[in-house]
């Protein structure tokens, strides 16, 4: 295959028909339900493999998708996309990809800044949040043995940290990751968080505490995990939160967040870039390098040290996945993200409000951000039924959870073109497959 004139001629329509799926995306439905031996079949006999995926799809863009928290992409990140994929830099060592290097540490500091980080502050973009947490944790390992820990090491979480920090503790050989209670508004509890610290003492690697938790968007008072913790290293799982530093009116949601240790933070999340896009961010640079210590002279050479990221990440294959955010901000700034944000919640409270004023659905909690369960005023497995219901009719997507033992409905409020009338044609639906 060639950068031919007929290569180019297909490129030029395929952008058309993006486009124009996108601008029409309200004409389908948020997914045409097919089981998978349907979805093999089609995949094997199709003569035209683009309309086959924009077809089957679940469509991301529709303002209906009020599912997982996996966004419709802004364009120009997507276009971005494409200018990675074209240019193919990796950005582990500095003479493969000079200017992809320094645009993601430009990019890195960018969010360290919106943090209130340090100086000395140190960070690489990853594939999400499941490699931050990993590489968070790695760092506070190497500072704790620097310190002089030694034997079993033990974890402590909230009992609704995303199972990736159970994940990553496996990875590394710790074998006691400690679940923290959760209070009535499901932050991790301060009180069991205190009694868990006297209990296991100087065994505690970690501290690990989440900002928009998986399951209901919950933020954990950092200022006081903060204080609790006192030296033990303290990590943020903000993956999901963390991008509510862009709005003066949701950013007193991180409170604390600049004290921690290290935080994850997704923009392929929050800030509506494609798949995949992560940050890890470590207050004190030193423990994300000494985390990965290696010897490679092939790739890493001593005259520059400081700019060879994969000095300080597991990855050696490593897309240079930040110049889409970069090209992004260059191209509109950060001002539709705000919007985005504040959009998001506000269409959240929304449904909220829905749901309180109803006699047939049940808040489960209130919502902070943009994540928010509730349930149908049945059985949990009439809750369940619902949600599958729901989804095979392509009228809308939600997802469903199980919260204190309860079978719930859950959304993620994260398409900004998504308005208060889908919300309620959402409720419609759940009503008429109700009946």
């Amino acid at each position: 295959m060639l950068f031919d004139r007929n290569m180019r001629a297909f490129a030029h329509t395929l952008v058309d028909r993006l486009f124009d799926h996108v601008e029409t995306i309200e004409s389908r439905p948020v997914v045409d339900w097919k089981s998978a031996p349907e979805l093999r079949e089609v995949i094997r006999t199709t003569d035209d493999p683009v309309k086959a995926l924009l077809d089957y799809s679940i469509q991301l863009h529709h303002p209906s998708y009020m599912g997982h928290q996996v966004c419709p992409p802004f364009p120009a990140a997507i276009l971005g996309d494409l200018v990675i994929s074209t240019l193919n830099q990796s950005t582990a060592v500095w003479e493969m990809s000079p200017i992809g290097t320094v645009i993601e540490q430009e990019m890195i500091r960018w969010l360290a800044d919106l943090a209130s980080y340090p100086a000395e502050s140190l960070g690489t973009a990853v594939s999400g949040g499941s490699a931050a947490n990993l590489t968070g944790l790695l760092a506070a390992r190497a500072r704790w043995r620097a310190r002089g820990g030694d034997g079993a090491a033990v974890i402590l979480a909230s009992a609704d940290t995303h199972y990736s920090v159970a994940r990553a503790a496996s990875i590394m050989g710790v074998e006691h990751v400690v679940k923290i209670e959760t209070d009535h508004r499901h932050r991790m509890s301060l009180d069991a968080l205190e009694r868990a610290l006297r209990d296991h003492g100087a065994s505690v690697l970690a501290v690990v505490a989440t900002s928009g938790s998986t399951a209901t968007g919950a933020f954990d008072d950092l200022e006081r995990a903060r204080e609790i913790a006192k030296d033990t290293w303290l990590h943020v799982d903000a993956a999901h939160g963390a991008s509510v530093l862009l709005s003066d009116s949701l950013k007193h949601l991180v409170g604390g967040l600049d004290q921690a240790d290290s935080f994850s933070w997704d923009p392929h999340k929050m800030l509506w870039m494609p798949l995949s896009l992560g940050a890890i961010l470590v207050r004190d640079g030193q423990w994300l390098r000494r985390a990965f210590e290696a010897d490679a002279p092939y790739l890493f050479h001593a005259e520059r040290e400081l700019d060879n990221i994969g000095a300080a990440t597991i990855q050696c294959s490593k897309r240079a996945d930040a110049i889409k955010l970069w090209l992004a901000l260059k191209m509109s700034g950060t001002e539709p993200l705000r919007e985005a944000l504040e959009k998001v919640t506000a269409v959240t409270r929304y449904l909220h409000d829905r749901v309180v004023e109803s006699s047939d659905f049940e808040a489960m909690h209130e919502p902070q951000f943009n994540i928010y369960c509730f349930r149908y005023r049945g059985s949990e497995e009439e809750n369940l039924a619902l949600r599958e219901k729901l989804i095979r009719s392509g009228e809308a997507w939600i997802t469903s959870t199980v919260l204190k033992g309860r079978r719930v409905l859950r959304v993620t409020m994260i398409n900004p073109r998504t308005e208060k009338r889908h919300v309620d044609d959402m409720l419609a639906s759940l009503r008429r497959l109700t009946r």
